[in-house]
């Protein structure tokens, strides 16, 4: 994103310095962008970062992109330099990397008192797992998140979305924004340990408070729920269709009984929620002859009129077709020059960000890289052909 299309948005004040790579450290980055964050992308020259599968372009829209040898002097001291004009620094490598370059929180503080250093490892900064590499899939295995989903005694099934990574991107915004308030009050900058393994940990706490007070370890139960029932995703008519059902009281349940009016159903006691745990496969057999006959979207919508929780199970192709996101201007259209027209999730906050008429695509590895040494750091064109000789930086020639 060029410097005069960041003129609005609620952060357009703030600039970040972005050295993180894969989801959870871009996701929490490319969310700042979008409200209008001077978002700079620290790339290794060496690393393709554009690809066909889209991940890449989804994660770094509205963000500037500087080719950068942190290995090198003279790379180096251009990051130094940068850290000078920036607020917040950002990066999820293993902790030995940052201070194998010599460029930890200890030094970057120096260099500027009031940085917020934000780091972002799969098991923190310390600790007897500190430098043991993960992803997402990693962060919600140790944390136990697989444990939860399957069916009895069965093998655990991972989410299939690297739970780890959006949540400890969320968080990092979170703690960013807070740091930024405290810098406001105070003029002091702090370091940021957000362990890519604890953001998922912190969202099950009611399963370890239960562990620690009963010593029982809860069974995975598919779909079902100790609370509701019948719950549950049940197919629909055409390919591929279905939706998802889940009653919360006894009030909807006889709404749903009602619109059931199978025999079966009606010749057992099914008035608490109690009854219905008993003869759930009853229940969910009759709920499954009744949606099979159905399309989805007709299912959903005679649900909902009766009070009865439900929606689709949505494929990637329904989302893009969805009435309601598209109503709301969910999504990101974007001409890639290699891809063509691709449409990308947009933010789920409305409000207070740049108008999506000025977002921007992904930035290839160094294309702002000189925009960024001139304006920002006043080097000269001779000092940067100097830093292209030396492959300190790189210009995306």
């Amino acid at each position: 994103m060029t410097k005069d299309l960041i003129s609005s948005g609620s952060l357009s004040d703030i600039r970040v310095l972005d050295l993180t790579r894969v989801w959870a450290g871009p996701l929490a980055t490319r969310v700042m962008g979008d409200f209008g964050a001077d978002i700079i992308k620290i790339s290794d020259p060496r690393v393709q970062l554009l690809s066909s599968n889209g991940l890449n372009h989804k994660l770094n829209r509205n963000k500037r992109n500087i080719g950068i040898r942190l290995d090198i002097e003279e790379g180096r001291d251009v990051l130094l330099g940068l850290v000078k004009k920036s607020d917040v620094i950002i990066e999820n490598f293993r902790p030995r990397v940052m201070r194998n370059l010599n460029i930890g929180y200890d030094v970057l503080k120096i260099v500027k008192p009031d940085i917020i250093f934000v780091s972002m490892p799969g098991f923190g900064v310390d600790g007897p797992y500190s430098e043991y590499p993960a992803f997402g899939t990693t962060a919600e295995a140790v944390a136990g998140i697989p444990s939860l989903i399957g069916y009895g005694d069965g093998v655990p099934i991972s989410t299939g979305i690297a739970y780890g990574d959006p949540i400890s991107g969320l968080n990092a915004i979170t703690l960013i924004m807070a740091a930024l308030r405290i810098k406001n009050q105070t003029g002091h900058g702090q370091f940021i340990d957000i362990a890519l393994s604890a953001s998922p940990l912190c969202n099950l706490g009611e399963y370890v408070g239960a562990y620690s007070g009963s010593k029982k370890v809860p069974n995975p139960s598919g779909n079902r729920s100790k609370e509701h029932s019948p719950q549950g995703a049940f197919r629909c008519r055409g390919r591929d269709q279905w939706i998802a059902i889940s009653v919360f009281n006894n009030r909807e349940w006889m709404n749903l009984k009602n619109l059931l009016n199978d025999s079966d159903v009606n010749d057992i006691q099914t008035d608490t929620l109690e009854h219905r745990k008993n003869h759930e496969e009853i229940i969910e057999g009759a709920l499954a002859k009744w949606t099979s006959r159905l399309d989805a979207f007709e299912a959903v919508s005679l649900l909902q009129e009766n009070g009865i929780r439900s929606g689709n199970v949505s494929s990637g192709a329904q989302l893009l077709e969805d009435a309601h996101l598209n109503d709301r201007d969910f999504f990101f259209d974007f001409e890639e020059e290699e891809y063509g027209w691709k449409r990308y999730d947009g933010n789920s906050i409305p409000g207070n960000k740049i108008p999506k008429s000025k977002w921007s695509g992904t930035n290839d590895v160094g294309v702002n890289s000189k925009e960024i040494l001139t304006d920002l750091l006043g080097y000269t064109e001779s000092l940067c052909k100097e830093l292209a000789s030396k492959e300190a930086v790189y210009f995306g020639d």
